[in-house]
């Protein structure tokens, strides 16, 4: 995909402006002094001077024939949309292409100006003249060519702003508000395993939560289950103050005495969004029972559950959740645009109305869980698994602050004869930048191994997962 946008070249120097908006009006009667008043209008920005409001679908000939410049046209047109009422000629004018003079080139161009506002590319793109597919190739436009904040802008541009000043939890995602405040002390959880969110200003003081995969269940009432994975939130932001981002995993559950007998459950797996030659960390193995080698492997990402011990045998414990890559991409810009496809997608289809004949898929990851715990009916039963982390990616034009956990979840302790559970695997943090990024910090640190009543019989530590911290390429 390129950085940029194929320019729209005016005719060669020896045809005149005028042989050319005289060509373009002769499809009705017009006078010299109503092409020149069109060109004065725009110069002018002034849309009021039009001699006739139908006049509007001649206003790229001027563009075309070098009289005035794309930023006149595209101020103009602003102007016309936001405070003259006529969002639905022109969008009807986009839509129909009177004279292949709105080609989809000059309303893309058009459209990635910045002084063609957010709110009136919006308020295009929901006009009822504006078909789906064109609203879609416009959203698109802007992300594959990394007009990010332009982007931002439009979608949020008619969405309200939120504060969160009492914990709360987000029950729609993705969320799109122009500004988002969350109080000190509050923490907001998203109620799916991933979350997104969308606006301009992102300023929080308190924290934003997400939970992924469940551990392993435990085998009966009572018993230890494995630690949940870390679950994935998505910031796409013009400014940034993150306060805590956490998608960390949680701890495995300590073994406890039950009467029953029972190998553990496997933690579930997760998913990862991830950039080329990145790879998923693997978690730490539970410890073993004594005197037998009788342990739970560790999942990608997920820890294992320890062995069950009694005086002359074990059962093994849950393994943890296998995490699977499910996009790959060659670079963070990539990843980007991807999301914002997806999100431009769900946009048009539960905010506007507008369904586009294909769509990009909303993008879903998070950690793995960790594997329940091992039990021999009457002793202590081993730790379980700590889950995996989670993810997080984090687009901002100017990051100001902030601490991402996507820390791996602790295993759970044991005593006596069984094992310590392992820790999840680290997570993946992605900080993407436009501009500037402050004081960020991000801990992808594998969970420790839960001990047990002596070494042999520890868990093991899961394995550090990425945290990359970018200048991504912006535009606009």
């Amino acid at each position: 995909m390129g950085a940029g946008f194929s320019t729209v070249t005016p005719p060669p120097s020896q045809v005149s402006a005028t042989s050319v908006a005289q060509a373009v009006w002769s499809y009705t009667p017009r006078s010299l002094t109503d092409i020149q008043s069109l060109v004065s209008a725009i110069q002018n920005n002034n849309p009021g001077a039009v001699p006739d409001y139908s006049d509007f679908q001649y206003a790229p000939v001027p563009y075309y024939a070098g009289q005035v410049s794309l930023t006149q046209v595209a101020a103009f047109i602003d102007n016309a949309i936001r405070n003259y009422g006529l969002v639905n000629p022109i969008a009807n004018f986009i839509a129909n292409n009177p004279y292949n003079l709105w080609t989809t080139n000059f309303v893309a161009s058009l459209a990635a100006n910045p002084y063609l506002s957010g709110s009136s590319l919006n308020m295009l793109l929901s006009n009822v003249n504006m078909p789906a597919n064109y609203a879609q190739f416009l959203l698109y436009y802007l992300a594959q060519n990394y007009y990010y904040n332009k982007w931002i802008e439009t979608v949020m541009a008619n969405a309200p702003s939120i504060t969160f000043s009492a914990n709360a939890t987000i029950s729609t995602s993705p969320l799109i508000a122009q500004n988002i405040t969350i109080a000190s002390g509050v923490t907001v959880t998203c109620g799916t395993r991933t979350c997104f969110i969308i606006t301009q200003s992102f300023n929080s003081q308190g924290t934003i939560v997400a939970y992924g995969a469940i551990g392993g269940t435990p085998v009966t009432s009572g018993a230890a289950a494995g630690g949940t994975g870390g679950g994935g939130i998505a910031i796409i932001a013009v400014t940034a103050a993150l306060g805590t981002v956490n998608v960390a995993g949680s701890p495995g559950g300590n073994g406890v005495t039950v009467a029953y007998s029972a190998t553990g459950n496997t933690g579930v797996g997760g998913l990862f969004v991830i950039l080329s030659g990145m790879t998923i960390p693997i978690g730490g193995t539970g410890g073993s029972a004594d005197n037998v080698s009788v342990w739970a492997p560790a999942g990608y990402n997920g820890g294992g559950a320890g062995g069950g011990g009694y005086p002359s045998g074990g059962v093994g414990g849950g393994g943890g959740g296998i995490a699977t890559a499910a996009y790959s991409f060659a670079s963070a810009n990539s990843m980007l645009t991807y999301i914002l496809q997806g999100v431009s997608d769900w946009w048009l289809i539960n905010v506007v109305g507008k369904a586009p004949s294909s769509t990009t898929p909303l993008l879903t990851f998070y950690g793995s869980g960790g594997g329940s715990a091992a039990y021999y009916s009457g002793y202590v039963g081993s730790g379980s698994g700590g889950g995996g982390g989670g993810e997080a990616i984090i687009y901002a034009f100017n990051i100001i602050s902030g601490t991402v956990n996507a820390a791996g979840g602790a295993g759970g302790n044991s005593t006596a004869y069984s094992g310590g559970g392992g820790g999840g695997g680290g997570g993946f943090v992605f900080i993407l930048y436009g501009a500037t990024s402050g004081s960020v910090t991000a801990n992808v640190a594998g969970g420790a191994g839960g001990v047990s009543s002596t070494g042999t019989l520890y868990g093991a530590t899961g394995a550090n997962g990425t945290a990359y911290i970018a200048q991504v390429t912006v535009n606009g």
